[in-house]
């Protein structure tokens, strides 16, 4: 499960590295990271066989964002 972290946060520094080189705008950048970080939540629930559905949390993420 390291490795799953390490390779995580190592693409999330090239996929923000990458977006704020190109001046994406931050409300872009903000979801981008949100959505990483929902998705890395998933993925370690399921390696710890503790199942959580962000998909509530996600909803009113969006609605707060205006997207």
């Amino acid at each position: 499960m390291i490795w799953f972290i390490v390779g995580f946060l190592a693409a999330l520094g090239v996929g923000l590295t990458m977006m704020l080189r190109s001046h994406k705008p931050i409300k872009e950048i903000g979801l981008f990271v949100t959505l990483s970080c929902f998705g890395c939540i998933v993925w370690i629930s399921i390696f710890v066989h503790h199942k959580i559905n962000p998909l509530r949390w996600l909803g009113w993420l969006l609605d707060r964002a205006g997207l």
